[in-house]
């Protein structure tokens, strides 16, 4: 028997959580979603980007990052793909593993209708 390869995790989105197959789809993912100019729609790199954009361009101030969770969407924190992501963050998401592409954050909640079923014995 030889040794076990450790397994690489996928890249993720450090703003909603979600898992891609590769790098780039994030990069593009996060242009889109997160990064995008609201008035013009122009898609910037990262988050102070494009608050330095709209403020240069429109005279707009944004204080944080369009579609991101509550406790992630600080528009100060410079995150291009997984460059960037803040180091206890990394860890915790290891140490959690996959998120299985949730939003939400909760790697268990798979599906809102099993929390609503009941069960008879």
């Amino acid at each position: 028997m030889g040794r076990k390869k450790k397994k690489l995790s996928k890249p993720w989105c450090w703003y909603c959580n979600r898992e891609f197959d590769d790098e780039q789809i994030l990069i593009q993912h996060q242009k889109a979603k997160h990064f995008k100019c609201s008035i013009c729609h122009k898609k910037l790199f990262t988050g102070p980007g494009l608050a330095i954009h709209c403020m240069q361009v429109h005279k707009e101030t944004i204080d944080k990052v369009p579609h991101a969770l509550p406790h992630r969407n600080s528009i100060d924190i410079e995150i291009y793909g997984i460059e960037g992501i803040p180091e206890q963050d990394l860890i915790q998401h290891e140490k959690q593993g996959s998120y299985n592409g949730n939003s939400d954050g909760n790697p268990h909640n798979t599906d809102s209708r099993t929390d609503k079923m009941a069960i008879n014995y």
